[in-house]
């Protein structure tokens, strides 16, 4: 009989999320009226509206204006996680804990599809009655559910975080509208309905802005202060606001940019809660989400590499996190994650940096390495593990992703079937090996571009080790290491070092650029354009100004017009 109540209170609390909230009033796309007489789901999107998404001008000049928007862009699944985290204390559903976010669809654009609905009720089901059956009941009712008065002032106070804004006193009253259904269910039953409502409303799964008061400047709609608390603690902390930002945007002090400033360096001084999106930023940049990059794929041959284990990645991988947020939390700026030493330490890669791993359990601990051999990320072993052959090191992989993502050179796809290609005869070095395997006109081209900086890193072996004898048998001296390099607008240098090599990268305009565009792009969601180009401009200014750091230029991201001003794309 329970079962039974509950599917009907469910069945009723989706129907009241398909019916509450003004959330529709002035949407537009197929979401605007809920479920449509075909039967159509609710739509929206992460990162455009049903139309497809805005148009934007090209990226490669500044263009004046603000980049036109969604106004109901959807809860990425990361965001989704954080979320029920901070309001529920939900970190795993189910009997194995899964994370929320495991069990949904991958983040995709555009209209909200059947089965991504349908994972979204069952998921919002099962944290509904986690949550009322287990310790973090309190977090979303601490009243007796019985007593009169209770449903309606949790509705009122965890509604006010769920949907980010106070609700309406008609949202309210359809709320309320669960405990009069018949049958009629038991003051729990009604609770964990209730609570299953919250998390399958539009105005929870997505981050609407339907605001229309016009921008005193007339270049857009100005946003109120609940949607500016909203995109403020989303961009920073990937998850729902906290009291104090509710209490600034209740109070309406989100209006101008200094009051935005204000919020803004508070929540990004609180590590624990910024430092995610610091990591995850900087994987982005570093394309280790990148699907078509050499990250962690490659395995090594244990005879040449007797210190590589495979069981060591993940390892590998926390240490390259743990050196992004360090650099970004101790005050470093874009030069540092080219030039820091500091690197993080267990039994899995002390070894390998030249230190006695049996000074370190599984626990990664903060060092100093030498500087002038250590320089930034590029001479982790992450990096240059992953940027190897199996049983050799590979100056191509490394020097294309130098090329390619720091110094923003292209040199086009291999030809076909290079990657098969081999060269007979003895070399000494893999330098030699190299340059005679890309010798052949069709190769010159762009292997002159990527082999040189690929070329300067044969000082550390196919797993990161430091190397001053080839594997082939020759010596790795000045013949191998130095080369000269192009580094765009007319910048070209002879390199003789990695240390030399990282500090040329961390002054190129071009590498500055690409990184205030990379933080644009996954701040703000949405693709380079010309629009951002301004602000892309903007930041590049600042990298090149010593004492502008990382944390300096997240605030930043806070003060450009466009995120307290929106433009609806023109039909």
């Amino acid at each position: 009989m329970r079962m039974r109540t509950l599917r009907h209170l469910s069945y009723i609390g989706t129907t009241i999320f398909l019916t509450s909230t003004p959330f529709f009033a002035g949407c537009t796309g197929s979401i605007a009226d809920g479920v449509d007489d075909d039967g159509e789901t609710p739509g929206g999107g992460a990162g455009g509206d049903d139309s497809g998404g805005p148009t934007l001008p090209p990226p490669d000049t500044c263009v004046p204006g603000i980049p036109a928007t969604t106004q109901i862009p959807r809860m990425l699944n990361r965001q989704y996680d954080n979320t029920v985290r901070d309001l529920l204390g939900v970190t795993g559903v189910g009997a194995d804990r899964k994370l929320p976010s495991e069990l949904l669809v991958d983040d995709f654009d555009g209209p909200m599809t059947p089965p991504a609905w349908g994972i979204y009720q069952d998921v919002a089901a099962q944290i509904a009655k986690d949550v009322m059956a287990g310790p973090n009941k309190s977090k979303f009712i601490s009243c007796d559910p019985a007593a009169s008065g209770c449903l309606e002032q949790t509705i009122k106070t965890f509604g006010r975080k769920a949907f980010r804004r106070p609700l309406t006193d008609e949202e309210v009253a359809r709320f309320l509208k669960l405990g009069q259904t018949t049958p009629a269910g038991t003051p729990e039953e009604v609770a964990e309905t209730t609570l299953l409502a919250f998390l399958v409303s539009p105005s929870f799964l997505m981050l609407p802005e339907l605001t229309t008061t016009p921008d005193p400047s007339g270049r857009g709609i100005k946003l109120s202060s609940h949607e500016a608390a909203t995109r403020l603690s989303y961009l920073l902390w990937g998850s729902a606001p906290d009291d104090i930002l509710n209490a600034a945007a209740d109070g309406d002090q989100l209006q101008t940019k200094e009051q935005i400033l204000e919020q803004a360096q508070r929540m990004i001084a609180v590590r624990e809660k910024t430092g995610p999106l610091v990591t995850a930023f900087h994987r982005n940049w570093a394309q280790m989400d990148n699907g078509s990059a050499h990250w962690w794929k490659g395995d090594h041959d244990t005879e040449t590499y007797p210190l590589y284990s495979a069981a060591a990645k993940p390892s590998w991988q926390a240490e390259l996190n743990a050196f992004f947020e360090e650099v970004a939390f101790g005050g470093g700026s874009f030069e540092d994650l080219l030039l820091s030493n500091v690197a993080f330490v267990n039994k899995d890669n002390a070894a390998i940096y030249g230190l006695d791993p049996a000074m370190y359990g599984t626990e990664l601990t903060k060092v100093e390495l030498d500087s002038n051999e250590r320089p930034g990320f590029l001479t982790r072993v992450g990096f240059l593990s992953s940027y190897s052959g199996y049983n050799a090191t590979s100056p191509i992989l490394r020097g294309a992703f130098i090329t390619t993502y720091m110094l923003g050179v292209n040199p086009g796809p291999p030809l076909p079937g290079a990657t098969m290609l081999t060269v007979d005869g003895e070399f000494e070095t893999q330098r030699a090996y190299v340059e005679e395997l890309t010798k052949p006109e069709s190769c010159k081209g762009c292997h002159s571009v990527i082999n040189p900086p690929g070329f300067v890193m044969e000082g550390f072996d196919g797993i990161g080790k430091v190397q001053t004898t080839d594997p082939r048998g020759g010596a790795i001296d000045a013949s191998v290491t130095t080369n000269t390099i192009d580094f765009g607008d007319g910048k070209v240098k002879e390199i003789t070092s990695p240390l030399q090599l990282m500090q040329e990268i961390a002054q190129t305009q071009k590498a500055k650029q690409l990184y205030a565009q990379a933080w644009i792009s996954y701040a703000y969601g949405r693709d380079p354009n010309g629009n951002d180009k301004c602000l892309v401009d903007q930041l590049d200014m600042k990298l090149s100004q010593g004492g502008y750091t990382v944390l300096d230029l997240m605030a930043d991201l806070t003060q450009s017009d466009s995120f307290n001003v929106r433009v609806r794309e023109t039909q």
